[in-house]
C-alpha cells in the first residue's frame, strides 16, 4: 500500500489499530482464563430397567483427559459460559487476522516462533 508509507497520518492510525487489536487479544485471552475449559458431554446409563443421564466435561491435561461431573444446578451456567468462551474464540480469531493484515501493511516483522530452538 504505496500510500500509507507516503502519508504519515494514514500510518499512525493503522499502527494505532494495531496496537488497539493486540491489547484487545491480550484482554480477551485472560477474560478466556475464567472459563470452564472443556466440552460438555451427555453420558447415560442404564440400571435395573431404568436410564439415568448426567453430564460431565472432558479435557485434556497433558496426556491425561480428565472427566469432571457437572450437577443438574449446574449445568444451565456451565453451558452459558461454555457459549460465551466460544464467542470469545471467534472474537481472538477475528482480531488476530486483523492483526495479521495490518501487520503485511505496515511490514512488521514476523514474529519467531521459537520451535526448534
Amino acid at each position: 500500500m504505496k500510500v500509507a508509507e507516503k502519508d504519515n497520518v494514514v500510518h499512525g492510525m493503522l499502527e494505532e489499530e494495531y496496537r488497539r487489536s493486540q491489547d484487545i487479544v491480550k484482554a480477551l485471552q485472560s477474560k478466556l482464563k475464567n472459563y470452564p475449559r472443556g466440552a460438555l458431554n451427555i453420558r447415560s446409563k442404564k440400571v435395573k430397567g431404568k436410564e439415568y443421564v448426567y453430564h460431565y466435561l472432558v479435557r485434556r491435561e497433558g496426556k491425561k483427559v480428565l472427566n469432571l461431573h457437572v450437577s443438574q444446578q449446574n449445568l444451565p451456567k456451565i453451558k452459558k459460559q461454555i457459549e460465551e468462551r466460544e464467542k470469545c474464540r471467534k472474537e481472538i480469531l477475528a482480531y488476530k487476522k486483523r492483526i495479521a493484515y495490518l501487520s503485511k501493511l505496515l511490514k512488521k516483522p514476523k514474529r519467531e516462533s521459537g520451535h526448534g530452538k
